[in-house]
């Protein structure tokens, strides 16, 4: 049996992915299972056991898509070599739904997208529930024929140990002590509004060092830099800045080396999750039902108010007479500091902010 999934979405959602692998190759132990992912979230996939080959396809919509057509015929013409006997749409957008049509597959399956047009690609459409049930609900439902029901289905990734070893050696050259708690801190986002507060990041990130004596380390990409650089501005206690260009690897391997990781509802959370790290999500727009962190170790805060969820990137708190970002505005460091105690034993010897304990 040679399979193919197409997981083309971004970052979040590819590790959101990550169950289905493990429990396609335990159903069909001797057949191939390849999947095709965005660029560049293959690195994410890299050293997967459950996975023979990642095929990546370009991830930038700029500029006119007849630029992109050449790239695509030929990794189409590559998977049609590859002759599959199956092919699974994970997310069924337009692009992939005419990719597993033009793979040649006998067996299609996917989304039941009839009611936009393109039902006809598959040949097995499968009724899901988009915006009603957790992401990985919706995948396993999609694969349920194939694997049957499903007790557990955790999140996966794949750190190599020098990769680990690197990401020590980085963060003890930026200052990391040995034995100390270390805190990562990740107040980036796409989408600004789910965005907390930076000085909320900031008190919550002095109260961790004072009394729990921990090391904080603001984390984030090359765009989450303006981020980072307003809670490190806020700080009494001198936090380690690792926000700059590196690869997805790298930034997953720099996860793992956390204790605790308190992140805006982010692909680097849900990496996190995958990571067995500690994990503190904060939600305020996003359908928490949808896309809630997937594992057993984390806890969630959030202020869900009657306008939730907000549709995406767009700025809509005005039109129903809210503050805006109102939703992350009332999330509490109180808050997130009870959800800290909850979820790291440890945690609960930390004394509360002294204004609030009288």
């Amino acid at each position: 049996m040679k399979m193919l999934l197409l997981a083309i979405r971004a970052m979040g959602d590819v590790v959101l992915t990550t169950p289905i692998y493990r429990l396609l190759k335990n159903a069909y132990p001797m057949g191939t299972l390849d999947v095709v992912v965005e660029r560049p979230y293959g690195d994410l996939l890299f050293g997967n056991p459950n996975l023979d080959a990642i095929y990546e396809v370009e991830r930038s919509r700029k500029g006119p898509g007849f630029l992109r057509w050449p790239a695509h015929i030929k990794l189409i013409a590559a998977l049609r070599r590859r002759r599959y006997d199956m092919v699974v749409d994970l997310f069924s957008g337009p692009r992939s739904a005419m990719m597993a049509r033009l793979t040649g597959a006998r067996c299609r399956i996917g989304e039941d997208t009839r009611r936009r047009g393109r039902g006809f690609l598959y040949t097995h459409p499968v009724p899901v529930k988009r915006e009603e049930e957790h992401l990985v609900m919706q995948k396993l439902r999609l694969i349920r024929s194939l694997v049957g029901e499903v007790a557990e289905a955790p999140l996966e990734l794949f750190i190599l140990p020098r990769e680990r070893e690197e990401a020590e050696m980085l963060l003890r050259s930026a200052g990391a002590r040995q034995a100390a708690l270390r805190v990562g801190l990740f107040p980036g986002a796409g989408w600004a509004h789910k965005r907390w507060p930076p000085e909320c990041f900031a008190a919550l990130g002095d109260i961790l060092a004072s009394e729990r004596a921990a090391d904080i380390f603001l984390l984030g990409g090359e765009r989450d830099v303006a981020a980072c650089e307003a809670v490190a501005a806020r700080m009494h206690h001198s936090p380690v800045l690792v926000c700059e260009r590196r690869s997805l690897r790298a930034t997953a391997a720099l996860i793992s080396m956390m204790d605790l990781f308190v992140s805006n509802d982010t692909g680097p959370m849900h990496m996190a999750v995958a990571l067995q790290v500690a994990t503190v999500a904060l939600f305020g727009p996003s359908n928490i039902q949808k896309y809630a962190p997937w594992g057993n170790r984390f806890e969630v805060v959030s202020r869900y108010l009657p306008c939730s969820p907000c549709p995406q990137h767009q700025d809509t708190c005005h039109l129903v007479g809210r503050v805006r970002q109102e939703c992350m505005l009332e999330i509490s460091v109180e808050e997130v500091l009870g959800a800290i105690a909850r979820l790291t034993p440890a945690a609960t010897e930390m004394r509360w902010p002294a204004e609030k304990t009288s």
